[in-house]
């Protein structure tokens, strides 16, 4: 007699819809685990422990659940029941933390049984419910990679690189990272919230054009401004362009500005464009044809006059007012612009030698930046007050600049003005080994010139110091890396002369 036709399986059934409660189910698990054993035929083993995980799902049995999925992880793949698992996993994971864990337990057997994108993906989102952020990560890049490789899977693989990409931007993690996901990821089979991820991701891209696909998606989803999504699209454009200043290219500004006349309000639409097009004028214009321009943005857009103003007058040396202490209150809203204030407020107590006022508002631009790094454009002016700050003879100074570097070297966006390079070389002359080295890897992967061999060096110098310390394994890591990129330069250096 087949399982199919076994008078047990039939009486576990009858058991499970007794009742309308889970007194059924209470009845019918000890039956369905009598059909569980080795050698069974699999197809229909398979119906027979999907009745069982129904079962101990449905009364919540920590106890007995993990005992039937490693039974349901022995079985061979195939079969239409994921569908099943699916549903079985999200009501467990509704029902508080020993729901989700017991989730988590069924999804990994599911995977075990048969490793495909969607059991995978599903197992990173059980791992998110019990909070393994690293976990579900893994998860999530398996789910991809495997999905790129299932025929019918691409929406799986899109879904498991948004919820990377939303956690790299979380962590601050360097933009070329974001970049490979962002850019695998096929936005015609994302959500609207995998979508806007997808497109924060293409912004911090070094390419013009890939940067105008993420704003294609912002104004997709601007399409409907009364959704917070939408709005918040729009928003991110906007301040794309307040960050670009100068380096705004017409082909993005033509994508901001189809995202912006989605926005309801008849006058703040034709402000936020009026502001679009003077930063066109600007970013078209040279010399004093740019200094004019700047000048007419500001009467514009009135809230940036005092930058114009405070700008200007740093470039030609001087100063229109008298210094006085950064107040909070009279800085722009705008997060890109409010950064610009604090870069310029620094840059100027810096000339004028006043090293507590520098320190201060490097300070107030690390507190205000912690909250928004990972979704902002760093403005140019942060990073050269920072990079001055650094060149300090002051303590206070240079103190406030490098703890202000380390949050703009954890940021996901792109580099500061000149390279990465002169800020790692500026970080090891005040000591800072640590972000030193970091701002070196940053360089190095971005390519720049000469940057391999200065990481080298400050590896090198960092390598002696922790032997010093008597850190004898960091010391051993870090010369054993320095030799290694040092070698190699030498032997491009070598081989070049050579030819």
């Amino acid at each position: 007699m087949s399982l199919f036709d076994s008078p047990t399986l039939r009486t576990a059934e009858a058991l499970e819809r007794s009742t309308t409660g889970d007194g059924g189910a209470r009845f019918a698990l000890p039956v369905y685990k009598q059909l569980l054993t080795p050698g069974a035929d699999p197809s229909l083993a398979a119906r027979a422990a999907l009745g069982a995980l129904r079962c101990a799902a449905r009364i919540v049995d920590e106890r007995e659940l993990p005992g039937v999925a490693a039974y349901w992880s022995t079985l061979p793949a195939g079969g239409a029941h994921f569908p099943a698992i699916l549903e079985l996993c999200r009501k467990l994971a509704r029902l508080g933390p020993k729901g989700a864990a017991l989730a988590l337990t069924l999804a990994r057997a599911e995977a075990e049984r048969a490793e495909t994108a969607r059991a995978l993906y599903l197992l990173g989102r059980c791992l998110e419910a019990v909070s393994d952020a690293e976990g579900a990560f893994v998860a999530f890049g398996r789910a991809a990679a495997r999905a790129d490789e299932e025929k019918g899977a691409a929406d799986v693989a899109t879904a498991a690189r948004v919820r990377r990409i939303e956690r790299l931007l979380g962590e601050r993690s360097p933009a070329e990272l974001v970049l490979v996901e962002a850019t695998a990821a096929d936005p015609a089979v994302a959500s609207s919230f995998g979508k806007l991820m997808i497109a924060r991701g293409r912004l911090l891209s070094p390419s013009r054009f890939v940067r105008a696909s993420g704003l294609s998606l912002l104004e997709e989803l601007g399409r409907d401004p009364t959704t917070s999504l939408g709005a918040l699209a729009i928003g991110h454009a906007a301040e794309h362009a307040d960050a670009l200043g100068d380096a705004l290219t017409p082909l993005e500004a033509d994508r901001i500005g189809a995202a912006l006349r989605h926005v309801p309000d008849d006058a703040a639409r034709e402000s936020a464009l009026a502001r679009l097009a003077a930063a066109q004028v600007i970013a078209a214009s040279r010399g004093e044809a740019q200094a004019d321009a700047i000048q007419r943005a500001a009467e514009v857009a009135p809230e940036i006059a005092p930058l114009v103003r405070r700008a200007r007058a740093l470039l030609a040396g001087g100063r229109e007012e008298a210094p006085r202490r950064l107040i909070l209150s009279d800085l722009p809203s705008s997060p890109p612009l409010r950064l610009v204030s604090f870069g310029l407020a620094a840059l100027e107590a810096l000339g004028d030698g006043r090293a507590r006022d520098a320190a201060e508002a490097l300070s107030a631009a690390r507190v205000f930046l912690g909250g928004i790094v990972d979704r902002v454009l760093l403005p140019s002016p942060l990073w050269t007050a920072a990079r001055v700050a650094l060149e300090s003879a002051e303590p206070s100074a240079q103190k406030a600049g490098a703890e202000l570097c380390g949050l703009l070297l954890s940021a996901p966006s792109a580099a500061p003005p000149r390279g990465f390079s002169g800020f790692a070389a500026a970080l090891a002359r005040a000591g800072r080994a640590d972000l030193a080295a970091g701002a070196a890897r940053k360089a190095a992967a971005r390519k720049e010139p000469g940057a391999r061999e200065l990481l080298g060096s400050i590896l090198r110098e960092q390598g002696w110091a922790r032997a010093a310390a008597g850190e004898r394994e960091q010391a051993i890591a870090a010369l054993t890396e320095a030799k290694g990129l040092l070698t190699e330069v030498a032997q491009e250096k070598q081989g070049a002369r050579g030819r």
